[in-house]
């Protein structure tokens, strides 16, 4: 695949230990500050101790901060829910939207621990689609972008 082709890679992960609110802003801070460098767009939510991230851009520094990501000691159980080549950007101007659990509305806490728990029930059945395949992962994404990714 080409290094300058564009790469998205979705996922959910489970912090390990409690992360406070002060570290939350420390990790978005660095990660929005280290995307942009690498031209690496996206979104990442906490709630209820999980992570959602979409990580997009050249696919070459995608799969760079996937591998780092995949040995960060603040996370584990990583599951890719979507990963491969687009043609367009869903947040082509934000090197990393943030949102915490401070910021979810009752909504957006239900529909995450919908999906969450949906991506469980997936990851554990064997022969099933992939975990985001059908469980309104993009539906739910999209909401957090002011553009409104198809």
């Amino acid at each position: 695949m080409p290094s300058g082709a564009l790469h998205r890679i979705v996922y959910m992960s489970t912090a390990v230990g409690v992360l406070r609110a002060d570290e939350l802003d420390r990790i978005y801070l660095r990660a929005k500050s280290a995307n942009a460098r690498a031209g690496i767009t996206g979104l990442m939510l906490f709630y209820e101790g999980a992570f959602l991230q979409v990580i997009e851009g050249p696919a070459a520094g995608v799969m760079s901060l996937i591998e780092r990501l995949r040995h960060d000691r603040r996370h584990a159980g990583l599951i890719t829910l979507e990963a491969g080549p687009i043609e367009v950007r869903g947040f082509p101007d934000i090197p990393m939207h943030f949102v915490a659990a401070r910021n979810l509305s009752a909504g957006e806490k239900q529909a995450f621990s919908d999906l969450r728990q949906a991506v469980s029930a997936r990851s554990h059945t064997v022969g099933s689609p992939a975990p985001g395949a059908d469980n309104g992962l993009w539906a739910f994404i999209s909401s957090f972008n002011p553009l409104r990714m198809a």
